[in-house]
């Protein structure tokens, strides 16, 4: 079992800004589990190998009792991994990434940063909702390579549940956000 420390990430889809902002003093945030980060990928496959990291990376898209459309993940950052999996899926580079408006805009944040939710930009978005299975699970793999460690196929998962978020998202109008709480 590994220990619980770190970053929790959890991806949602919310008609607005400001309904995303709301999810910030729900405990447990928009999946309201309560569920617990586990370490970066990279310290999760150095410590406990790819078993440990597959264990760790089970993000079901589901529908949570607070209303959400939530995908818990752990260890997989919404600027840095993201903006690198936006930049395999479409070759943009990460300085073009950082500049958009809504890449990763603080929407709430409590507790001196240690709670957020920021904004997941709506070109992300539509790169994420257009993608299709081959592209993701290369992006996965590729990911993998640069980074030198983890699991494709449970990268490659995650991003097939994020691509499903960001479909739903689009067809009921809502935009992408992430919950991090330290």
């Amino acid at each position: 079992m590994i220990t619980p420390v770190g970053v929790v990430y959890e991806y949602f889809s919310a008609t607005s800004d400001e309904s995303a902002a709301t999810t910030i003093d729900v405990p447990g945030g928009p999946d309201g589990t309560g569920a617990q980060q586990e370490l970066p990928v990279r310290e999760i496959v150095r410590r406990y190998g790819r078993d440990g990291l597959r264990e760790s990376l089970r993000p079901p898209l589901r529908l949570a009792e607070t209303g959400f459309h939530v995908v818990a993940t752990k260890g997989f950052d919404s600027t840095t991994d993201l903006g690198a999996i936006e930049g395999i899926l479409t070759g943009i580079d990460f300085e073009v990434f950082l500049a958009r408006p809504r890449t990763s805009h603080v929407v709430a944040e409590r507790d001196g940063g240690e709670r957020l939710v920021l904004t997941i930009s709506d070109e992300l978005q539509g790169v994420l909702a257009r993608a299709v299975a081959s592209e993701l699970t290369a992006a996965g793999r590729h990911w993998v390579k640069v980074w030198g460690s983890g699991d494709a196929d449970a990268i490659g998962g995650l991003l097939h549940e994020l691509a499903e978020l960001a479909r739903g998202a689009q067809q009921r109008g809502e935009r992408l956000h992430c919950w991090i709480c330290v």
